[in-house]
């Protein structure tokens, strides 16, 4: 209808009827690229909505994680100190690191028992390392997605961070190791199958295993200290994307 009014009026040369049919065709084209554009944004605001949310339930998993982690490392922490000092071997509670001096708490052990307390020793709990919306985001490329979020330094600082901690709980893995073979090697089993006093003197008597005792429940301590400062991001990053925030600014140490 529009092209034969505009051809209509060619033909009589009313060129201000023209001029209108132009100007309306003109209008009409920057309405609907409004109109397209308008939805994008729409969608892409929608998306990114989506990835917060999935993100919040991420960190909150991970915090779950966290604390789990860290109660695992306390009750292992409290399993060697038990045994190093019932074998009479010092426990030195200050060590250094760059930035600070470290104080490992005492923890007591809530079963002191011989087989409870070896058993203990030498278990872990790691992180899940699960990051799928993370990962999504990094993957997707998609720049004016990423700007929509506004903690993004903050989900990158956090993310890093967690992976400092993977990296770290990879060679206390290696030092577990060490201690069970260790510990194998003078007869020493996780079940407990030497009378308490005979296991304690075969850790009082056998250098490797009492350094490797020692070596793994400083190493424990440390555990603690980056979940700790772990869960602390976690817990800032948290409330950052709860209000689609850049503010998560947390004091950082050592990994």
């Amino acid at each position: 209808m529009l092209l034969r009014s505009l051809t209509k009026h060619v033909r009589d040369q009313n060129w201000l009827a023209v001029f209108l049919d132009f100007f309306i065709v003109v209008v009409g084209i920057l309405i609907a690229f409004q109109i397209t554009n308008w939805n994008e944004e729409r969608a892409e605001n929608d998306l990114a909505n989506r990835y917060i949310q999935h993100l919040i339930a991420d960190i909150r998993s991970d915090i779950a994680d966290i604390e789990t982690g860290f109660r695992t490392s306390e009750w292992r922490l409290a399993a060697l100190t038990e045994l190093l000092e019932k074998s009479d071997i010092p426990t030195i509670d200050k060590s250094y690191n760059p930035e600070r001096e470290l104080t490992t708490p005492r923890v007591s052990a809530t079963d002191n028992s011989i087989t409870n307390l070896m058993n203990a020793s030498s278990y872990t709990r790691f992180l899940d390392y699960h990051s799928p919306t993370y990962v999504s985001l990094v993957n997707c490329g998609n720049a004016r997605l990423i700007s929509k979020l506004k903690p993004w330094p903050c989900i990158q600082s956090y993310y890093a961070q967690y992976h400092e901690v993977q990296l770290f709980e990879e060679r206390l893995l290696l030092l577990r190791t060490e201690l069970l073979r260790a510990q194998h090697d003078a007869g020493i089993s996780l079940a407990g199958n030497l009378p308490e006093e005979e296991t304690l003197d075969r850790i009082r008597n056998n250098a490797p295993v009492a350094a490797a005792m020692s070596t793994n429940r400083l190493w424990v301590y440390y555990h603690m200290d980056v979940l700790e400062e772990l869960g602390q991001r976690a817990a800032l990053l948290l409330e950052a994307l709860k209000t689609n925030s850049a503010r998560c600014d947390v004091e950082t140490g050592s990994l």
